[in-house]
């Protein structure tokens, strides 16, 4: 390709097709400062395609609005052996500085409980809360500024860190520590991992990306590329997008792991600065299995975002305040394709697609996920007069299995699903709160445990939930509260 060519048109970074544009579209990843900030300010006026939707979305069976009845109550069963959770320990409010003090992931082992926000990776003993110590920067001058979502199953973890003053126009997150934490979280080895050089210097960012897949391969996001390491820390292969040239951008906004694929969300700059998004899809062995990026158009004003926790899909919203374009769940084929488009309606009121804004990515939305079915939530949480609903959306067809009801004003929260049943909390913030299970193939809803009211009103909402057998943490992802976790288990437990 002559290094010369613009990309002034709809198609991938490699076809160039020329097409419409849209009105231009903001849509920033996270706090953001000197380089970065520059490079999102560009972005702010990126021209994103306008579309039509495909799929369908319609009720197949629903419930009547109105107050929920009666609901039976059983014997709780596994993972909710526990008849009745209650406050254990709470952890006082997160540092002051809000813009570094967001939650990046919270990670648990049996013997600890790890909480990773931008001014530190906290330990805690699960049991009490108190606070064991931290994971060990490699220098006294290091801050986190990424985390993998998760632990290996022999309990490998991954951590970036930014050297010097996070918020200098300068900052890179470029150093990666693979912690041990079944090893009194050693640091097993620092690896410093820096993007493809663009004109001459290498592309940085205050922040990062970092999951692993199949085979304990922990993949890094950079500025613009993906870099698989191994556990023994060499490098198993680097992704950079082949048909540009090395002096133009090719930005990661995002990245998700789906055990053995990877999704990224790029976005490329145009003429003049202007920017189009694409998804390309990787497998483990950093091959790009698809033959060009899918490009992601969104409504005018609009915004899209990769779905993590699930299946290989993104989130399409209308512009703020639009009530007429309805959101679209995209999901995606094994191959990077598009497999289907589907609107997110219902009868039951409006969908909510409840975000939580991490540390160094894009939101992550509260829906539950098990084989070919979503869960969603729909109607008003404030409402007295009609409960909000649990939505099971079949992906297969984009047709709505069925909903059924909560509570009045309630914020119902999912805490997960199995191939038979969803689990939901149903959220009171200054109240007991019901644990409901609904039956995957009809809905069928019963009360098998709840927890006792928390010891102070909680904004449910926008907490993240994260729970194990018997022990139930609502984690605070910003500053400014009054509490960082709450955790609850069985009392007396």
């Amino acid at each position: 390709m002559p290094p010369n060519q613009h990309l002034n048109g709809a198609g991938s970074p490699r076809t160039r097709s020329e097409a419409a544009l849209s009105a231009p579209v903001a849509r920033h990843p996270g706090p953001s400062t000197g380089r970065t900030h520059r490079i999102i300010t560009a972005a702010a006026t990126a021209a994103l395609l306008a579309t039509g939707a495909s799929g369908c979305a319609q009720d197949s069976t629903s419930s009547p609005a109105g107050k929920s009845s009666a609901v039976p109550k059983v014997a709780p069963k596994a993972p909710f052996v526990p008849a009745e959770l209650a406050q254990a320990w709470k952890t006082p409010p997160t540092d002051t500085d809000l813009l570094r003090s967001k939650l990046m992931a919270t990670w648990r082992t049996n013997t600890a409980y790890y909480i990773g926000r931008g001014t530190g990776v906290e330990i805690l003993d699960p049991a009490t809360g108190k606070r064991l110590g931290a994971v060990t920067p490699p220098e006294p001058d290091m801050h986190p500024c990424g985390m993998t979502e998760s632990l290996t199953a022999s309990g490998l973890g991954a951590v970036a860190w930014v050297k010097g003053d996070p918020l200098h126009y300068k900052a890179s997150c470029d150093r990666i520590s693979l912690v041990d934490t079944h090893n009194d979280s050693k640091t097993v080895w620092t690896k410093q991992i820096n993007g493809a050089p663009l004109k001459g210097k290498p592309l940085t960012n205050d922040t990062t990306q970092l999951a692993f897949l199949a085979g304990d391969i922990l993949a890094v996001m950079t500025p613009n590329t993906i870099v698989g390491l191994r556990t023994d820390g060499a490098e198993a292969w680097t992704w950079r997008n082949p048909g540009v040239p090395a002096n133009q951008y090719v930005l990661n906004w995002d990245m998700t792991a789906h055990h053995d694929r990877i999704m990224v969300m790029i976005g490329m700059e145009g003429d003049p600065e202007l920017w189009r998004y694409w998804v390309a899809t990787l497998d483990a062995t950093g091959r790009e299995v698809s033959a060009e990026p899918v490009p992601m158009p969104v409504p005018s004003g609009g915004h899209v975002d990769l779905v993590g926790a699930g299946p290989m899909a993104a989130i399409v919203q209308p512009r703020a305040f639009d009530k007429t374009t309805k959101p679209e769940l995209v999901t995606f084929a094994r191959d990077g394709s598009v497999a289907r488009r589907i609107p997110l309606a219902s009868s039951a009121g409006a969908i909510q697609l409840r975000e939580t804004s991490r540390l160094g990515r894009t939101s992550r939305f509260d829906i539950a996920f098990n084989g070919s079915t979503a869960y969603l939530l729909a109607g008003d949480p404030f409402s007295d007069t009609a409960p909000t609903q649990i939505v099971a959306l079949g992906l297969e067809t984009g047709a709505t299995r069925w909903t059924q009801p909560v509570d009045v004003i309630t914020t119902p929260r999912f805490l997960g699903a199995d191939p038979d049943t969803v689990y939901v909390l149903a959220g009171k913030a200054t109240r007991d709160m019901p644990i409901y299970a609904y039956d995957a193939k009809d809905g069928t809803r019963t009360q098998i445990s709840s927890v006792k009211a928390p010891d102070a009103a909680m904004p449910m909402s926008g907490l993240v939930i994260d729970y194990s057998p018997g022990n139930l943490a609502l984690v605070e992802p910003g500053g400014g509260s009054d509490f960082g976790a709450v955790m609850f288990r069985a009392p007396g437990a």
